[in-house]
């Protein structure tokens, strides 16, 4: 019933016990998954920097490595754009420009392996590289946590 008024921007889910059973919004439902994820790694590269360093240079060192990975992340860009493709002014826009980037980045990967290793190899080789991006992915991981969990 509450599919047939709005099927493109509402998801069925269980809801935890004693919990209401409301539709949640796709934005909300893509920002609880994605949130922790990001913060998680966020925190791994500030705690880490010397070991995401090393595992940066040997997954940059094997082209079937970055192939792989342009699959799966052009799989997950495409599946955020084909549930949720929306520009609005408010913070959801944010869920469809992760998965434009996503699926970006997935074909740069897919297309070119060799210009990712020489690019990656330079940018992983800065001093402050695994710094900026833990402290972006660590705040963008909150944000998304709190407005995919904030009532």
């Amino acid at each position: 019933m509450w599919a047939e008024k709005n099927p493109l921007n509402l998801i069925r889910v269980m809801p935890a016990k004693g919990q209401d059973n409301r539709p949640m919004h796709r934005a909300q439902f893509i920002a609880r998954l994605s949130g922790p994820v990001f913060a998680v790694i966020g925190i791994g590269m500030l705690a880490n920097q010397a070991i995401y360093r090393q595992m940066a240079a040997q997954f940059l060192a094997g082209y079937p490595f970055i192939y792989f990975s342009g699959v799966l992340v052009l799989i997950g860009g495409l599946t955020i754009l084909n549930m949720h493709h929306v520009w609005t002014r408010d913070w959801r826009s944010v869920i469809t420009a992760i998965g434009w980037i996503m699926s970006v980045v997935g074909v740069y990967r897919i297309i070119a392996p060799q210009f990712v290793n020489f690019v990656g190899t330079a940018v992983v080789a800065h001093e402050y590289f695994f710094t900026g991006l833990g402290i972006v992915l660590l705040v963008l991981g909150c944000f998304l946590m709190f407005k995919g969990y904030a009532p």
